[in-house]
């Protein structure tokens, strides 16, 4: 399965980029966890038992891949073989074949969608863009409803404020601890813009605090931010109040 952008320059010797499968679903989530709770704050309506998130999170990243209008990408360590990043793109209506196949119109899907019920995503370097309200019987097992409440509304808003499901959105970029530095997160990021700029669209993003400084030098602009106030909402002690950082970037001219 071909990519739908030539292997960016920027991506490092020894490095190679194809799509994730489902034979990638355990290490994607792998990396996912660890590379979001290097902030504690990121997992702050997480539940406490690491195996109830991990359930969680593969049944999402399993469904996601299923999804017709999500692209996931991953770069490999061609000498270890090691899954060094991975990325998720929300592609908007009427333009799934610019940015190349879905992993479910090939013989890579993984599950019966339909036997899955909705639900919200978690955050790390960038939350969801079509992040909603997920049902009481779907926020991961342990997990206080409550917290993923005010955590998946807040995205809702802002991801319907800000017309997200009519431009590109990152919905996910996850590099694995051991391999920050090395411009995975760059080199997953400028292919997919370059389309988006083809095709003169909007490209949407909610960043946490580590991921924003990547996303400006890329072009992003804040557009608003979300506030949580993590000691009033968990009665744990933490020095200063949460921001996801609500970016847009303007298509650039070709």
């Amino acid at each position: 399965m071909s990519l739908p952008f030539p292997i960016p320059s920027s991506l490092a010797e020894g490095f190679s980029m194809s799509y994730c499968t489902a034979a990638d679903v355990d290490i994607i989530a792998d990396i996912y966890y660890d590379a979001f709770a290097t902030d504690k704050r990121n997992a702050f309506w997480w539940p406490p038992n690491k195996e109830d998130m991990f359930t969680w999170m593969k049944r999402r990243i399993r469904r996601k891949l299923d999804d017709r209008s999500v692209r996931h990408f991953k770069i490999t360590d061609d000498q270890s073989g090691d899954v060094v990043a991975f990325a998720r793109w929300d592609i908007p209506e009427g333009y799934e074949k610019a940015f190349g196949e879905s992993i479910r119109d090939t013989k890579e899907a993984t599950v019966d969608t339909s036997q899955i019920v909705t639900a919200g995503d978690v955050t790390g370097e960038n939350p969801p863009v079509e992040a909603i309200n997920p049902p009481i019987e779907d926020y991961p097992k342990g997990s206080r409803p409550e917290l993923c409440q005010v955590f998946f509304d807040a995205l809702k808003v802002a991801s319907d404020k800000h017309n997200a499901d009519e431009m590109l959105g990152l919905s996910l970029l996850c590099t694995s601890p051991k391999y920050y530095r090395r411009g995975a997160a760059k080199a997953l990021l400028l292919p997919m813009l370059a389309i988006a700029d083809a095709h003169g669209l909007k490209s949407y993003l909610e960043a946490t605090p580590n991921g924003k400084g990547v996303y400006e030098k890329l072009g992003f602009r804040e557009v608003d931010r979300l506030t949580f106030d993590l000691k009033e909402l968990t009665g744990e002690e933490y020095d200063d109040p949460y921001q996801i950082t609500v970016m847009i970037r303007e298509p650039r001219s070709t």
